[in-house]
């Protein structure tokens, strides 16, 4: 959906308060509808396609000591905006993947789909509702197939297929949640927390060191600590703020505009160094890495594992993790679309599996969220189409043949 007939749709529909959360999640999902001539073209070569998200938009990890806000859903959860963000996107990949390229079935097939998410309550959520979306209500398998006097459960007009969505253990999740505590890569934790005391974060934290002192008194979150540890946590500020914002909620009086977009700014900064360079990659996003060549491998020889639509559900961080892995972290640091975000909520990355001519496949890549969809360039590739025989080559470097020992142990 272009940008102008996205803000017609808006501009339309978004009247009165009855769909205030309908035009939130609007404004924040991901659309990506190929041109009639590009579609067609990639309808003839796509054989599979591995998409790995970031959850939608969820009520805070907690509310700060000083900041008054009641999330009655609870914690860590999708919410309503969230909720509609996803389904849109589900709607979105049904457009795209079963209507115009037909890559996908209508209706479920388990030959065809596989979708994972990480062990926590967000992610399995929005994995949920994204299948919703993908695989709507009405689109469920008919009962007369197997038996004539049966009915669709609940109804004919309900009916649904239920899409499994596969997960582990968080600490045995070195595929979507490697950089956690519960997964304890010794190497990648000793890294992370000793950044801190860097010169680069003690020189980023004096440049706006009144600044983040305030924000920990207003807030009451890490009040009284250095300015590189208030720094360091950040996040913490700026994620219950942000939700706030996101639900329409106020923030303290003591908190501008301004103040939100340097906390965003910084916030961002403090995530991006944390998942810079190829062996940091290694233990953050090479085992993902390996499943996607593995799986592409496995669709081009028509390998018992093969499927044509992988859907992960998953964090920032996953996708920081991936992106250090692929040695693309820095490619959306410039341009309109980047200049040193991290992925925003809902946002994806996609990696197509084609065949441009028989026997010969290649992969390409992108980055899509609400401002748009940019081709990413993996280095190493020498364009945006690349033969799946060099993907694996130069992937090879960071896939880890052990994870647990490239961890440390």
């Amino acid at each position: 959906m272009s940008y102008r007939l996205r803000k017609t749709l808006k501009s339309g529909l978004c009247r009165g308060t009855a769909l205030l959360l309908f035009c939130a999640a609007l404004d924040l999902v991901a659309f990506d509808v190929a041109t009639p001539a590009a579609a067609s073209e990639d309808a003839k070569t796509l054989r599979s396609v591995a998409l790995v998200f970031r959850h939608g938009v969820i009520s805070p990890k907690y509310t700060p000591p000083k900041v008054k806000a009641e999330w009655p859903m609870g914690f860590k959860q999708l919410t309503a905006v969230g909720m509609q963000q996803l389904y849109a996107e589900g709607q979105a990949l049904r457009a795209k993947y079963v209507d115009d390229l037909k890559l996908v079935s209508d209706r479920y097939h388990v030959s065809e789909v596989f979708v994972r998410a990480s062990n926590t309550d967000r992610a399995l959520q929005s994995a949920q509702i994204l299948s919703l979306g993908l695989f709507p209500l009405g689109t469920g398998p008919d009962p007369s197939e197997y038996d004539s006097k049966l009915e669709a459960a609940p109804s004919k007009a309900l009916a649904f297929t239920p899409v499994p969505v596969h997960s582990v253990a968080l600490t045995e999740d070195s595929l979507l949640r490697p950089w956690t505590g519960q997964a304890n890569c010794s190497r990648y934790r000793a890294f992370v927390k000793t950044l801190e005391t860097t010169d680069n974060y003690r020189d980023k934290a004096a440049a706006h060191t009144d600044f983040l002192i305030r924000m920990a008194a207003v807030t009451g979150v890490n009040e009284g600590a250095a300015p590189a540890r208030i720094l360091y946590l950040v996040n913490e500020i700026y994620e219950p703020l942000s939700a706030l914002v996101q639900h329409g909620k106020p923030l303290p009086p003591e908190i501008s505009k301004d103040d939100m977009q340097l906390l965003s700014d910084l916030s961002d900064w403090n995530y991006h160094h944390q998942f810079l360079g190829k062996g940091v990659g290694q233990v953050t996003g090479g085992v993902f890495a390996g499943e996607l060549v593995r799986n592409f491998q496995d669709v081009a020889s028509e390998g018992p594992r093969r499927r044509k639509l992988y859907l992960y559900s998953a964090h920032q961080r996953t996708l920081l993790g991936i992106e250090a892995a692929f040695g693309i972290e820095t490619l959306r640091t410039k341009g309109p679309h980047f200049r040193g975000r991290i992925a925003s909520l809902g946002s994806h990355y996609a990696f197509e599996l084609h065949e441009p001519s028989v026997g010969e496949f290649a992969v390409r890549a992108s980055f899509t969220s609400s401002a748009g969809k940019i081709p990413i360039e993996v280095p190493g590739c020498g364009g945006e189409m690349c033969p799946l025989s060099r993907f694996a080559e130069v992937l090879s470097e960071v896939v880890p043949k052990d994870w647990r020992q490239a961890c440390g142990g």
